[in-house]
């Protein structure tokens, strides 16, 4: 079997992700994507698009305790209330939804490593907010953190990269692994002074043995291209100074000028350059295992032009 340069999850199932009418997280912000797969995939031979995989619940206790997962399981059954204090509502079905989410992720993860794609994009991943009790900032399950848990405990990894780029912090998968050194974590994003969920900023580099795993680099409002891109420079010699085993990176687009919930000002040229980077350390350090998430973003057009950029991006064979 020939290898295509990268894999996509994406079908019905990804839109079955997406809170109730007047949430800012509802499937209508694929709709742009989805349109752009769609026209790519007619005539393009270097990826190819797989439905999404439900997970199994016992991958979900890599990185969520049971009582939590039992806790949504019950509450997708009944589809009222919130599953967190007021931002992350329940719904019929929730929990079936989660599960096509982290089964995505996760089944890119085994199609890089089987050497069936070079790397794989999960659009409706990168939850990175749900802690490993709880939920929080639309995210039920983190499939992220799950990712990194399922590199730890069944490849066995000893150096795993995540690269956060979405304007909010990912508080669930840092401090899920804080303390952990074969988690090596660069994350970009608004300071938290402005923006929920108020963590991630620069003092935050890891506890214990791992201390100095740990990069935070919070910009303040208004932080455009020219930010973003000399913050990276710094994402990139981190990352490749602790010469990860595989690379996982969150790119969410709700740091693009236009999302009605954050107040930076990128344009999609710091995706494009994101995953360019990434894509390069990953052919130079392990072997190409790199795998995106598409995690926040809540102008569809927006996420379109971030998401898009990502995909041309790794499409490209190094």
């Amino acid at each position: 079997m020939v290898s295509r340069s990268l894999g996509i999850a994406f079908g019905q199932e990804s839109y079955l992700y997406s809170f109730p009418s007047g949430h800012p997280f509802n499937n209508s912000r694929l709709g742009p994507f989805s349109k752009f797969l769609q026209n790519l995939s007619k005539s393009n031979l270097e990826i190819s698009i797989f439905e999404p995989r439900m997970a199994e619940e016992r991958d979900l206790y890599l990185f969520h305790d049971p009582a939590y997962v039992d806790f949504v399981r019950k509450s997708s059954k009944r589809g009222e209330g919130y599953l967190d204090y007021g931002d992350t509502p329940s719904y019929k079905g929730v929990f079936e939804a989660s599960l096509y989410t982290v089964g995505s992720t996760l089944e890119g993860m085994r199609k890089i490593v089987r050497a069936e794609v070079d790397h794989f994009f999960n659009p409706v991943g990168g939850l990175h907010h749900a802690r490993r009790d709880s939920a929080g900032g639309f995210c039920v399950f983190n499939d992220a953190a799950i990712a990194i848990g399922w590199a730890l405990e069944v490849l066995k990894l000893e150096r795993i990269a995540y690269v956060d780029i979405d304007a909010h912090h990912g508080d669930g998968v840092y401090y899920g692994y804080e303390s952990d050194e074969r988690v090596i974590i660069a994350d970009i994003h608004e300071d938290g002074r402005y923006l929920y969920p108020g963590t991630g900023f620069s003092g935050e580099i890891g506890k214990g043995r791992a201390q100095g795993t740990k990069l935070n680099i919070p910009l303040p409002p208004g932080s455009g291209d020219s930010e973003f891109l000399k913050a990276f420079e710094a994402v990139e010699s981190f990352v490749e100074k602790f010469k990860p085993q595989f690379i996982l990176f969150q790119c969410g687009a709700d740091g693009l000028r236009g999302d009605p919930l954050t107040h930076l000002q990128y344009t999609s040229k710091a995706h494009s350059h994101a995953a360019k980077k990434l894509h390069d350390i990953s052919h130079k350090l392990c072997e190409g295992r790199l795998l995106a998430m598409g995690g926040g973003g809540y102008n569809p057009s927006n996420v379109e032009s971030a998401w898009s950029s990502v995909v041309r991006e790794l499409m490209i064979r190094v």
